[in-house]
């Protein structure tokens, strides 16, 4: 089976890697401590979240994220969340099993599985950057959301295309050698996305998109190192997120994150 599926992605990381499956369900159930982004955008969402609207959350892993959204938001919500990959899901509808409010759905960013309007708001973390194009994602996004989207994402003044190459000495569930990385053209072999896109083609994408919308960036920069630092430590994940004075950085690559708050 190849490795790259028909939307560029290479599938390892999400198929295989069953230690990230087991952190994210960790923080769903509440047995690793809650993350500095969960935070944020639940305090975000509960600014502009009515009563009975309902959420959806794209690239939802284990559904993480929810547990942060109950804990600051005390109208009644209900909550999709939607992920492509099972390893996720299943764990997902384990830990939330109980919650009648919580629905997963199998999807993924490229035709997503639901109508027009469907969701009054809508997020989406850490999920554009691990993309080869974010053109026809936002398209999807903007379709399915009735009243304003939320994404978190990697910007900066200028964008960069990069991609992180994995080899079994660090990432053990890829059978690709240290010295197999590339084919002879100097293509990778096993890899993810880790880009950069300026504020400039974002809010052009969008308004391409849909011309009426308003876009808001807002800097990730409101976080807890000591918080971060400790969950580096316990989690042992290569490239987990460290604080270099007060930036974010994965391996040697800072990462300015953003909030791009969508109101259509």
């Amino acid at each position: 089976m190849s490795r790259i599926n028909k939307y560029g992605l290479c599938l390892e990381e999400f198929t295989l890697n069953k230690n990230n499956a087991k952190v994210y369900y960790n923080r769903a159930v509440g047995k690793s401590a809650e993350m500095e982004v969960s935070k944020s955008l639940s305090l975000i969402v509960n600014k502009i979240i009515k009563k009975d609207d309902k959420v959806l959350d794209v690239g939802c892993a284990c559904g993480h994220f929810y547990r942060s959204l109950k804990k600051r938001i005390k109208k009644n919500f209900f909550y999709t969340g939607c992920d492509p990959y099972d390893i996720f899901l299943n764990l997902a509808k384990k830990a939330w099993q109980d919650d009648y409010n919580v629905n997963f759905a199998k999807g993924n960013i490229f035709n997503l599985p639901f109508k027009k309007n469907s969701y009054d708001i809508v997020f989406c973390s850490n999920v554009l950057l691990h993309l080869p194009e974010i053109y026809n994602p936002l398209k999807q996004l903007l379709k399915v959301t009735k009243k304003k989207l939320i994404l978190r994402t990697v910007v900066y003044d200028v964008s960069y295309k990069i991609q992180l190459v994995y080899n079994n000495k660090w990432w053990k569930y890829t059978n690709v050698s240290p010295e197999k990385e590339f084919d002879k053209k100097g293509n990778p072999k096993s890899f993810s996305y880790f880009n950069i896109h300026s504020k400039d083609y974002l809010k052009a994408m969008i308004k391409k998109i849909n011309p009426k919308s308003k876009v808001k960036f807002i800097k990730d920069n409101k976080f807890s190192k000591k918080n971060i630092i400790s969950s580096q430590k316990k989690e042992k994940r290569p490239l987990a997120t460290r604080i270099l004075g007060n930036e974010q950085f994965s391996g040697c690559l800072m990462q300015p994150h953003s909030f791009v708050i969508i109101n259509k």
